[in-house]
């Protein structure tokens, strides 16, 4: 739960790096989120718009995140941008957000 509320704390944060674990673990929390949100709309008959507003609030924290897991396996954040290949494009970015961590060659991680 610490590494959604890094991840919210470094919304603005596009240069640095966030490892493996940081990374997926504020996507499990999100999606949870998101799951309550709409469970909350749902439940409200749809008169609110939770999951909308959740959704625009956690855009940029979401790309930081992204962008920050990408310069952790020594890519460029530009290429998040591949999301947009049509129907290859979201496996890809997939494939790269699931790499390890890039580490020197005398075994010492990045950080």
């Amino acid at each position: 739960m610490q590494f959604y509320f890094i991840a919210w704390k470094r919304s603005l944060d596009f240069s640095g790096r966030s490892s493996r674990e940081e990374f997926w673990i504020f996507i499990l929390v999100h999606t949870l989120v998101t799951i309550g949100c709409i469970a909350a709309d749902i439940a409200m008959d749809m008169t609110t718009w939770f999951d909308t507003i959740y959704s625009v609030v956690s855009f940029i924290p979401m790309l930081s995140a992204i962008v920050r897991r990408l310069h952790d396996i020594d890519k460029s954040g530009y290429w998040g941008l591949v999301f947009f290949i049509p129907v290859v494009g979201p496996f890809w970015l997939m494939y790269l957000l699931v790499q390890s961590t890039h580490t020197h060659r005398d075994g010492e991680t990045f950080a």
